[in-house]
């Protein structure tokens, strides 16, 4: 017996058996759930990487429908813009045969006399908003107009 205790030592050591028996099942249930919550975590884990390469694989393919519809978007943006610039500026009181406007570029066609086709170009010169490309002027050969019965001119243009 020990000094400060008045139980028997073979009482003690059963309590204190009890006591290894009572920590030992405690761990092993410890152990058990903590085993049982890594396989959830672990399994858990591949789910959200699986959903997760889903999703940015759906985002990719997404984003490039969205780029395409952007560029298709942004070149009609640009004939829009091509052709606003052209009315406000040139568009006035001229009868045109044909006007083809793609993307920065204008095609025109139109029947128009000398002085008016001189003031045209000048027209388009001093807004400063196109590049003259191309230039086919049927009036400068009185004998040409005279033989062709469609004295069309044509400019081609391009968009600053």
């Amino acid at each position: 017996m020990n000094c400060g205790r008045f139980l028997p030592n073979w009482y003690l050591e059963k309590i204190k058996i009890k006591k290894l028996k009572i920590l030992k099942i405690f761990t092993i249930i410890f152990f058990i759930l903590d085993l049982i919550l890594i396989d959830m975590i672990m399994i858990n884990r591949n789910k959200v990487n699986t959903i997760s390469n889903e999703t940015n694989e759906k985002i990719v393919s997404l984003k490039a429908n969205v780029d395409k519809k952007a560029k298709l978007h942004s070149s009609n943006t640009e004939t829009l813009n091509t052709f606003l610039k052209f009315e406000e500026d040139i568009y006035k009181n001229i009868d045109f045969k044909s006007l083809n406007i793609e993307k920065r570029n204008i095609d025109i066609k139109f029947n128009i006399n000398p002085v008016d086709f001189s003031v045209f170009i000048k027209k388009i010169e001093d807004t400063n908003k196109f590049n003259i490309t191309y230039i086919n002027d049927l009036h400068k050969n009185d004998s040409l107009s005279n033989k062709n019965d469609d004295n069309s001119s044509e400019i081609r243009l391009q968009l600053k």
